[in-house]
């Protein structure tokens, strides 16, 4: 920003910090931006642009998740969704959505991995995949109510569960069991892969795994969310483990969130900065802009209806209002009465 003053910080570098930059990203700088990120093996990640502007596309080299048969399956390489960079988009944050994308992608794998086989057929499914048809089950919600009744102290009704399902067609195996007043703390081990899996050698870092589970009652229900939330944490800590900018684990649990907050503040100081009478002034303006160029339009229709009731609902509400929010409500509150 024009006459942005710098930072001193602990270590004695002086920098710009980010929030006192702009930024015109293009499509070269963000590759450049994307080459310097490592992640995990077999995860490549696309920079492109298409009539809608440019985007970030994680691709998987993996298995077919739905063939279980006993024989080794080729490598298939998918991609996730595309993940929209505006050229404001700060550095960081660019880095931050490679970050969650390639979590989101690995999110859908593992929820296709945890599966179930169905009492009545015997047949195997994925209950958890984001795959399942929502507008079917939505229509039909009569057919997915849980029926399961909570046995208090009864460890039997997990164990019975545990015969039913696989992780990537490895066993789970309950090892130990706490029952405590409020809660109860299971613990779990992963069990080996069939000869197939294990040639392949995928999600070797699920291989033996030991963890433990804390969960509130012995709905089975409640079991299995709980147990497909741990195996999301557990790859989303993997992504965290692996993942580096320029050569930094940004996201490692080896940074210390004290020495990061000390930084942080060490990087703003805002008190100093906005009693800078050339500068102040032209930084508002600027974020003003920023966030005003982020507006979306209402539409018309229930929706733009729908959220017009939801803004008005709070009063004296500050922000930036959608672009439209003030043309012609009347008119539009007609249109979807049909008067």
């Amino acid at each position: 920003m024009p006459q942005a003053p710098s930072v001193l910080l602990p270590n004695g570098n002086r920098v710009v910090p980010q929030h006192y930059l702009q930024f015109a990203q293009t499509l070269l700088s963000l590759r450049e931006i994307i080459n310097d990120i490592e992640a995990l093996p077999l995860t490549p990640i696309f920079a492109d642009e298409d009539e809608q502007g440019m985007y970030i596309q994680v691709g998987l080299i993996g298995r077919e998740n739905y063939d279980r048969g006993q024989y080794s399956r080729p490598h298939k390489l998918v991609y996730g969704r595309k993940w929209r960079i505006d050229s404001n988009t700060p550095t960081s944050e660019i880095i931050q959505t490679v970050f969650l994308a390639i979590k989101k992608a690995r999110e859908h794998e593992m929820r296709e991995l945890l599966t179930l086989k169905d009492i009545r057929t015997e047949k195997i499914s994925a209950p958890f995949s984001t795959h399942q048809d929502s507008p079917l089950m939505a229509n039909n919600r009569d057919l997915l109510e849980s029926n399961n009744i909570e046995n208090e102290a009864d460890i039997s009704a997990i164990q019975q569960i545990l015969k039913s399902i696989r992780f990537g067609e490895r066993e789970i195996y309950l090892v130990d069991a706490l029952i405590r007043e409020k809660n109860i703390i299971l613990d779990f081990r992963i069990g080996s892969a069939p000869l197939a899996r294990q040639h392949e050698g995928d999600l070797k870092e699920f291989d033996g795994w030991e963890f433990s589970l804390l969960i509130e009652s012995f709905n089975p229900s409640h079991f299995l969310y709980a147990l497909m939330e741990k195996f999301i944490g557990q790859s989303d800590f993997w992504v965290a483990e692996q993942f580096s900018y320029k050569g930094f684990k940004r996201f490692s649990r080896d940074n210390s969130p004290a020495k990061i907050a000390s930084l942080s503040i060490a990087s703003r100081p805002y008190e100093r900065d906005m009693d800078n009478n050339e500068f102040a002034p032209r930084f508002r303006e600027l974020n003003y802009l920023t966030d005003a160029g982020r507006v979306p339009r209402l539409g018309q229709g229930a929706l733009a209806q729908k959220n017009r009731d939801i803004i008005s609902s709070v009063p004296n509400l500050l922000g930036h209002m959608p672009v439209d929010f003030f043309v012609d409500y009347e008119a539009t509150k007609r249109i979807i009465s049909g008067v």
